[in-house]
């Protein structure tokens, strides 16, 4: 019995103990509740205006002053619109309070040119290369962003992307074989006989290209690797000299090709000669490709100005040689 009665008196000493425990909790919670209403209304009876604000808008920072308390007012007393499309930090009806920081990012209208197309984009973003990272427009290694991609987006501004792409290529390539006259004395004059025919060769040929929107506008060799060699067509041509007709006379000179011809009225065109200075014994070796001289003139042949040269001096005029006609069949 005994027992029983400590047992139960420990039991009401513990809930008076725990109800006393809750009522100090809940006056405590009372009295907080209390005091913030009190102290906020206090902080705010304790606001002297004009209040200092500080502006950001699009990035730029600007330290101005107000008389009034909330935002929207604010934006009216500065003269500010905000648009629906615009982004603002702060609740438009929001208490400003002092040295607080007003963040302001204005919408922005402007198109971007890119692979062959223009998007017209709206944005509140600052730079060209947050504005395309928003738009999913992905840029390579080489692309060329005009605006830079840190510049400040404008209203009403135009980003022109061009895409650039390098890279290098291996072209097959044919290496066209040389053609090598040599000359045989033992073979009749001027007589071609191909000793070797020609084979063209192989090469692979590196480049590194560049192409601009899809054009190409470089193309750099790098490095040549030979394949397969050409081989060169071999010409035997005849220089075996066998006279078939002789003529002495007198020789001028005239301008007409320019290389080693003369004009004759005994040998047709085609007619290869050989003609003999008889003053110092110079030889020359022309092939007739006019008619002359002129009737009358006592002369047998007329030497291009370049063929005469090598007999004798422009300044000779007329100069006595053998013209030998150059047997060929």
């Amino acid at each position: 019995m005994f027992l029983y009665l400590v047992s139960s008196y420990k039991a009401m000493k513990f809930k008076l103990w725990f109800k006393i425990v809750i009522f100090l909790f809940f006056l405590a919670s009372i009295s907080f509740l209390v005091w913030q209403k009190f102290s906020r209304e206090t902080r705010e009876l304790e606001i002297e205006y004009p209040i200092a604000v500080e502006l950001v808008i699009d990035g730029f920072r600007y330290q101005t002053m107000t008389e009034v308390s909330s935002v929207s007012d604010f934006l009216k007393e500065k003269g500010l619109v905000v648009s629906s499309k615009d982004l603002i930090s702060s609740d438009l009806e929001r208490v400003i309070e002092p040295h607080s920081t007003i963040f302001i990012t204005s919408n922005k209208k402007l198109s971007v040119k890119v692979d062959g197309e223009t998007k017209e984009i709206n944005t509140i973003r600052r730079t060209i290369e947050k504005l395309l990272k928003d738009e999913g427009i992905n840029l390579n290694l080489f692309d060329k962003v005009e605006p830079k991609l840190k510049t400040l987006v404008k209203d009403d501004s135009e980003v022109v992307i061009t895409r650039i792409e390098k890279k290098n290529i291996i072209e097959e390539q044919e290496i066209e074989f040389e053609t090598v006259v040599k000359t045989d004395k033992k073979v009749e004059w001027k007589k071609e006989k191909i000793k070797q025919e020609g084979e063209n060769g192989l090469k692979e040929v590196e480049y590194e290209v560049v192409y601009k929107n899809g054009k190409l506008v470089s193309k750099k060799k790098l490095v040549t690797k030979i394949i397969k060699e050409a081989q060169p067509k071999i010409v035997v041509e005849g220089r075996k000299i066998e006279v078939a007709s002789t003529q002495k006379g007198l020789a001028s000179w005239y301008a007409f090709k320019g290389g080693m011809y003369c004009a004759s009225v005994k040998y047709p065109r085609g007619t290869w000669l050989r003609v003999t200075s008889k003053d110092n014994g110079k030889q020359i070796i022309v092939i007739v490709n006019d008619y002359g001289p002129d009737p009358g003139t006592g002369k047998v042949i007329d030497l291009d100005k370049v063929a005469f040269a090598e007999l004798m001096s422009i300044g000779a005029g007329v100069i006595d040689v053998k013209i030998e006609e150059i047997s060929s069949n």
